[in-house]
């Protein structure tokens, strides 16, 4: 109980709506709502601190 009240209501809602949007991506992958191709592709085009392989 110490934890909610350090963080207080905005940061428990902050991680309760999170908590909820991933359950939801999640179902929504599963039942084929979004296809788990467009996510990679999504995924791709975010992860700009990846670094890449070096050429030799």
């Amino acid at each position: 109980m110490e934890f909610l009240k350090s963080i207080g209501i905005a940061g428990f809602m902050f991680f309760l709506i999170k908590g909820i949007l991933w359950l939801v991506l999640f179902a929504l992958i599963y039942f084929g709502v979004i296809k788990e191709e467009r996510i990679k592709q999504i995924k791709s085009k975010i992860n700009i601190f990846k670094r890449k392989p070096e050429s030799k």
